[in-house]
């Protein structure tokens, strides 16, 4: 299973900063490891570009190679994820480019002006969240929808719920939801927990959902679908 976008754009920092962001995002926490996974470069190359980023008063490194983003690298990663997002959204409802697709293109969308991308928030309607569900920095609701009102599909007990939410629009993880159609708005029914493998049922086929994927996948139990 091809479970990546080929890269075709030139990693720059603005990305690694918008990494860090979306791991937090999705884990709580953003590691080396799992910043040059999801960026597809080497680890000594990460390590390299995050030395930068620390001179720069951009990031923080802690024990057990946890990297965190400091006021101003957070302030940084708002506004490029903001443009990211927004991008996002002309692009799923103005383009009607698939969901999963938009994540890879809004990379390029995103380096225009920021009075471009504002003129373009504007002719979409001033939207809230992503077409992945992720809420778009600095709109009025801005971080009060947290992760604790959701549930992961990776814990779900027995029951039917909605998709509500693909948590950080992860590159690594995108691709593999595309292929199992799994995106915001669908109603799936999870038929039992494994150690490795979260059950679904799906236009009544059933599907094993990775644990590292279904666990970026969040949800709403059907109650509160009335």
């Amino acid at each position: 299973m091809k479970r990546r976008y080929n890269r075709t754009f030139k990693t720059t920092r603005e990305d690694y900063i918008a990494t860090i962001y979306r791991l937090h995002e999705v884990y709580g926490s953003a590691k080396l490891s799992d910043i040059s996974r999801e960026l597809g470069v080497k680890p000594a190359t990460t390590s390299k570009v995050l030395s930068q980023l620390e001179k720069s008063g951009l990031v923080k490194k802690y024990k057990y190679r946890e990297i965190v983003l400091t006021e101003e690298g957070e302030r940084v990663a708002e506004k490029i994820i903001r443009k990211h997002r927004i991008s996002e959204v002309f692009l799923a409802y103005k383009l009607s480019v698939d969901i999963f697709d938009t994540h890879y293109y809004a990379h390029y969308l995103e380096h225009l002006p920021d009075e471009l991308i504002e003129r373009i928030y504007i002719l979409l309607g001033f939207p809230q969240k992503c077409p992945h569900g992720n809420i778009i920095p600095g709109t009025e609701r801005g971080k009060d929808i947290v992760l604790a009102e959701y549930i992961r599909l990776s814990e779900a007990t027995r029951g039917t719920y909605r998709i509500e939410r693909i948590a950080g629009e992860l590159s690594s993880i995108l691709p593999i939801l595309k292929e199992l159609q799994l995106k915001p708005n669908t109603i799936v029914e999870v038929v039992a927990q494994t150690p490795e493998y979260t059950v679904i049922r799906q236009n009544s086929m059933l599907r094993n959902v990775a644990k590292h994927v279904a666990f970026t996948v969040l949800l709403i139990k059907s109650k509160d679908l009335l």
